[in-house]
């Protein structure tokens, strides 16, 4: 199958990159860099991902020993509560939030564009393992049209 190149597709070009302007523009997007300047400005946070992923890669390179490896409690149990003192930092926290939001926000605009062409077209939205703004594993959730409207 050849493209054939022709008005319609420098239309459809244009309106994408108009998406993309509003996409940028948008609340969702807004929040999401201010909270990621925040994230880098925090030292705190970057020294508490830090020593998350340092014991987290200790523990990987141990962990198929299971409980056979020397110090294999002590580290476990040392990832967990430095991945909780992680979770409860406000900078990572906010971060997180307003990757959420931007995803949603994401997921749907391509369920919006995908139904427009047609509703049999089945839309990958977001992450798995995440909760979805409705309370749902995203993976799980059939309607997004469930989640809260979109912001341009």
């Amino acid at each position: 199958m050849q493209l054939i190149i022709n008005e319609e597709l420098f239309a459809i070009e244009s309106q994408c990159d108009q998406l993309i302007t509003s996409i940028k523009q948008s609340q969702a997007m807004e929040n999401f860099q201010m909270a990621k300047a925040a994230l880098d400005d925090s030292q705190e946070a970057n020294k508490k991902m830090i020593r998350f992923n340092e014991a987290k890669n200790k523990f990987e390179q141990i962990s198929e020993y299971g409980s056979h490896a020397p110090g294999f409690q002590e580290l476990k149990k040392t990832v967990f509560q430095l991945k909780r003192e992680m979770d409860l930092d406000t900078a990572i926290y906010n971060y997180r939030i307003a990757e959420r939001d931007l995803q949603v926000q994401l997921d749907l605009i391509a369920k919006k564009i995908a139904s427009a062409v047609s509703e049999n077209i089945l839309v990958s939205a977001g992450d798995a393992f995440s909760l979805s703004m409705i309370g749902l594993p995203s993976a799980c959730e059939i309607h997004l049209g469930k989640r809260k409207d979109i912001e341009l």
